[in-house]
């Protein structure tokens, strides 16, 4: 599900998530989220931790209505993070409850992969 939205966002969801630290820097978290999706496939590394992430984590902490992508991508991004080890001080444990209405408004196939998703996380070790 990853993958699929990372090819099919339009720039005018990624300019919204640009935005939600009260619009500050959001042309600058617009090029790093862009440059992250794109050339790393969605993979964030090195410096990257408030650039785009910063906007990322707030995209993924409740649904707005009409930008479910958005929070699905945003969501899935630091559910990547969690995994890959770059985000380490995410506390799945308590991300999941705070957003299970949240995940219940989705679309099914979304909902579904986002649950997929925590219960890898869960299998690798990670905190849920």
């Amino acid at each position: 599900m990853l993958n699929e939205l990372i090819k099919r966002i339009p720039e005018s969801e990624l300019r919204w998530i640009a935005h939600l630290d009260y619009g500050l820097d959001a042309e600058k978290h617009l090029a790093a989220l862009k440059q992250m999706l794109k050339e790393q496939r969605g993979s964030l590394v090195g410096d990257q931790s408030w650039f785009p992430y910063e906007v990322i984590q707030l995209g993924s902490t409740r649904l707005q209505e009409g930008h479910e992508d958005a929070f699905a991508l945003c969501v899935l991004l630091v559910l990547r993070a969690v995994r890959e080890g770059f985000d380490q001080w995410t506390g799945l444990h308590h991300w999941l409850p705070n957003c299970a209405e949240d995940f219940d408004r989705l679309p099914p196939d979304m909902r579904d992969a986002i649950l997929a998703e925590f219960q890898a996380a869960a299998n690798e070790g990670h905190e849920t």
